[in-house]
C-alpha cells in the first residue's frame, strides 16, 4: 500500500511567459526528500528559461520535525546576486525560511505561489505545477514621505505662574 505524498501546488506567473521561460517546467513532479533547485541551470529541477534567475537561485528544502508525520519545507536563496521576496520579507544569499500552507515569492520577476498539502510518505514528494495567465500577488506600492518633516513639534506646556504673596 502506497502512503500519500506531501503536494506543492505551484502557481507560477511572469509577464513575458508567451515567450517560452516556463517551457522546460513540467506540469508534475515526483522528488525524493533531497532538495529541490529551481534556476536556470542544466541541473536545476525547475528550469527557467530568464537571464536574470540564477543556475541555482533558490531550493525548497523537505524536512521532517520532530513529532510531525508530514514533511515541513523551507525556502533556501541560493543566488549570490539577488533578492527573493517571501511573504513579505526579503531574503538574501543562504537566508531561508520555512514555507507556510500559502506562501507567496517574488524573483526575477517571477511570482509564485505555493500551496503545500502534507501528506505521510517521508520518502517522497510531489510538485504540480500550473502557469496562470494573470498576475498572482498584488504588492501595494510604497508610497514616499519625509516623515520627519509630517511629525510637528509639539508645543512646549504652559509654564503655571504663581504669584507669591
Amino acid at each position: 500500500m502506497e502512503r500519500s505524498m506531501s503536494v506543492l501546488q505551484i502557481a507560477l506567473y511572469h509577464p513575458n511567459q508567451d515567450r517560452g521561460i516556463f517551457e522546460d517546467i513540467p506540469h508534475h513532479l515526483e522528488h525524493d526528500t533531497t532538495h529541490l533547485v529551481i534556476g536556470r541551470g542544466q541541473n536545476a529541477h525547475l528550469k527557467f528559461r530568464l537571464p536574470g534567475v540564477s543556475r541555482h537561485h533558490i531550493s525548497l528544502e523537505p524536512y521532517l520535525e520532530k513529532g510531525n508525520v508530514c514533511l515541513t519545507f523551507c525556502l533556501k536563496i541560493l543566488s549570490r546576486s539577488s533578492s527573493v521576496w517571501v511573504n513579505g520579507l526579503t531574503l538574501k544569499y543562504l537566508e531561508q525560511v520555512p514555507l507556510t500552507a500559502v506562501s507567496k515569492v517574488i524573483f526575477s520577476g517571477v511570482q509564485m505561489v505555493i500551496r503545500v498539502e502534507g501528506g505521510a510518505s517521508k520518502e517522497k514528494f510531489a510538485c504540480c505545477i500550473r502557469f496562470s495567465c494573470s498576475p498572482l500577488i498584488y504588492r501595494a506600492k510604497a508610497e514616499e514621505t519625509d516623515e520627519y518633516e509630517a511629525i510637528q513639534e509639539d508645543p512646549e506646556p504652559p509654564q503655571e505662574t504663581r504669584e507669591l504673596n
